[in-house]
């Protein structure tokens, strides 16, 4: 499946890394939505199980419903950013994209990225996850979301911005070899 990122890739640019979600992102979008279910199932319990009648229950099934479909519309909105969001490295820049319909693109050239901090609390210590913020030059800052390993993510943006310098170090030895004949 080929995403923004790989339909916006420059000649000789490749994806090096797609940065995930870590589980823990969703935990509360899943909670609320199994609260709603929870309830729904209650009332039904209640209701077949114990043979209550409907009239008695009627303001809690209202409730059970509406519990239940902001639950599911939680859960809907929170799967579709977790399926249109793209957090990328190449070999020339770093990406975070969102948005189904309408797109906002946060781009940075790995040689402008200044300063990388790591927001990491005691329970992403725990479970792995943590937020980067990501200051660059013309871009301001690009603030990411609880992503695994957040650490591997910074490493492999600073392995990334040193095989870019090294490339430019060498081109540059190339020209100069060649403005010498």
């Amino acid at each position: 499946m080929s995403g923004y990122v790989g339909k916006t890739l420059a000649g000789g640019e490749e994806i090096i890394h797609r940065a995930n979600f870590n589980w823990t992102y969703s935990f509360f979008p899943m909670l609320w939505f199994s609260l709603g279910m929870a309830t729904l199932a209650f009332f039904f319990f209640i209701q077949f199980a114990a043979d209550v009648p409907f009239d008695k229950l009627r303001i809690g099934w209202w409730c059970a419903i509406i519990a239940a479909i902001c639950g599911g519309l939680i859960l809907i909105n929170h799967m579709i950013v977790l399926i249109t969001t793209e957090i990328v490295v190449t070999t020339y820049r770093f990406v975070y994209k969102t948005g189904l319909v309408a797109r906002h693109t946060q781009e940075v050239s790995l040689n402008k990225i200044e300063e990388i901090t790591l927001e990491q609390s005691i329970w992403g210590r725990i479970f792995g996850y943590g937020k980067l913020v990501l200051r660059g030059t013309g871009v301001g800052v690009i603030t990411l979301p609880d992503l695994d390993n957040p650490i591997n993510l910074r490493r492999l943006i600073e392995n990334a911005k040193s095989a870019l310098r090294e490339d430019q170090r060498e081109r540059r030895r190339i020209n100069e070899d060649d403005d010498d004949r």
